[in-house]
């Protein structure tokens, strides 16, 4: 995995106050930043849980490209208004933030889904 478009990914995961809720988004990200190298990723939370998209982008030193990596199986309001909203609040001149599509827009997420909801049906 190379960041070459991109200072810096934010994952962005829904949130949930259930501590262990967030312990497979927090294994996710600890994955990518082995691949992409360290500082170069982090995790905020739409609601619910710390730290947020804005706490997140706030917290980076200077980078100039961002990318927004929603860790969502579809997009629903949150990602239609609410995300959209936040970025333009929080980028400026100097920091571009861009949307990505979401993780379940990703035929390779779906065949796997199809492939595990078979498996399931079968063991059954």
């Amino acid at each position: 995995m190379n960041l070459t478009k991109f200072d810096h990914v934010i994952l962005l995961a829904h949130g949930s106050p259930d501590k262990v809720w967030k312990q497979p988004f927090e294994a996710l990200q600890a994955s990518v930043e082995e691949k992409c190298g360290k500082g170069k990723t982090s995790l905020a939370f739409m609601e619910l849980t710390q730290p947020t998209l804005e706490e997140v982008v706030l917290s980076l030193p200077q980078v100039g490209r961002i990318a927004v990596l929603p860790i969502f199986l579809a997009v629903g309001r949150h990602l239609r208004v609410d995300v959209p909203k936040q970025i333009k609040a929080l980028a400026t001149d100097s920091l571009s933030i861009e949307l990505l599509k979401p993780v379940g827009d990703s035929p390779i997420l779906q065949n796997a889904m199809l492939e595990i909801i078979a498996n399931q049906l079968d063991e059954t």
